[in-house]
């Protein structure tokens, strides 16, 4: 790659990031296209598994082979990384005979991959090898070679590992999901590897979740306009249930700042009682259904609040922005 002097910064800077994406791109573009035998020969291997996929690797391999590992975990392939240079000072422990080895090496002759060859052998781990040498001794000794092998790396000395180390990435990637395929790994199972943050608030959180039980607001059907404001105002969900007439422990119907809006449009609201300005027929929704499903379809329904029932009772109210606020939309 050319770099002129006088070239402004700016410029240069996006010719080295385009630079970079394009050889990346066109890397996996040809992965793609090559793939075959080896690359099934790898998953079935993998698949029979019956410890750990051990994702090993040195220098800039080691952290994809880290990602890899973590990819495979969650996607429902049990897995553990080891870093090959402390695999060579006790880590190698942790590896046993049921094990099958995912060895990153560019090279295929790094001084800790050749260092570790002789111990998989006696513990008689296959190998699936990413390496772009199928000559090395990583090459020679593995059982199954994914070729990583990259014209150039993107870096303009063609030293530091770039190119090929996407190419590793997509690589582990293309297996993890081929694996997850091959395991019949559903939502569900995702949603038991993921119980933290916004994914896993997503796939696993319910409604009884976001609901407050300490904001119920309620009215009677004969309350004045000032009670329902008030309880509108104290529940902060901008409306309010209204007990039936009949039934007092029973939800009749519900109350918004729309439906003021409404009646306020249509004429005067002195004299009115809950009764008379409550929806008869209100949104509700149990409180198993999941936060994220129920955010969608009150998006759907165009309406800002849902009242949740538990056992035919009322648990309480729940708000679109509950939903933002934990990142379920």
């Amino acid at each position: 790659m050319t770099y002129i002097k006088d070239k402004p910064r700016r410029n240069v800077d996006l010719e080295v990031g385009q630079r970079a994406l394009t050889m990346a791109a066109q890397a996996i573009e040809k992965a793609a296209t090559t793939l075959g035998d080896s690359f099934e020969q790898a998953v079935d291997l993998l698949a029979q598994c019956r410890g750990n996929i051990v994702v090993t690797g040195v220098g800039k391999s080691a952290h994809i082979a880290a990602k890899i590992s973590a990819t495979l975990n969650s996607t429902g392939s049990k897995a553990m990384f080891l870093h090959a240079g402390e695999a060579l000072h006790g880590d190698l422990g942790a590896v046993g005979p049921e094990d099958v080895v995912m060895c990153l090496s560019k090279s295929g002759s790094s001084e800790e991959i050749v260092g570790l060859l002789p111990a998989l052998g006696q513990r008689k781990c296959p190998i699936v090898a990413l390496t772009a040498q199928p000559d090395s001794p990583l090459g020679q000794a593995a059982s199954v070679m994914l070729d990583i092998d990259v014209p150039e790396e993107a870096c303009r000395f063609d030293l530091a590992p770039t190119t090929s180390t996407s190419l590793q990435l997509a690589l582990g990637d293309a297996l993890a999901l081929a694996l997850m395929e091959r395991s019949g790994f559903q939502p569900d199972d995702f949603a038991m590897n993921h119980p933290a943050g916004t994914l896993g608030k997503k796939l696993t959180w319910t409604l009884a979740q976001l609901t407050d039980g300490r904001r119920k607001p309620a009215v009677h059907w004969e309350a004045s306009l000032d009670e329902v404001l008030r309880s509108m105002s104290e529940g902060g969900y901008g409306a309010t249930v209204v007990w039936d007439a009949d039934e007092p422990s029973k939800v009749g119907g519900i109350v918004t700042d729309g439906d003021l809006r409404r009646c306020m449009a249509n004429g005067s609201l002195e004299g009115l009682q809950a009764g008379g300005l409550a929806s008869r027929s209100p949104k509700v929704l149990e409180a198993d259904t999941l936060a994220s499903t129920a955010a969608q379809w009150m998006q759907a329904q165009g309406i800002s609040q849902v009242i949740v029932m538990q056992d035919h009772a009322y648990l309480g109210m729940v708000h679109i922005h509950d939903c933002l606020r934990e990142g379920l939309v």
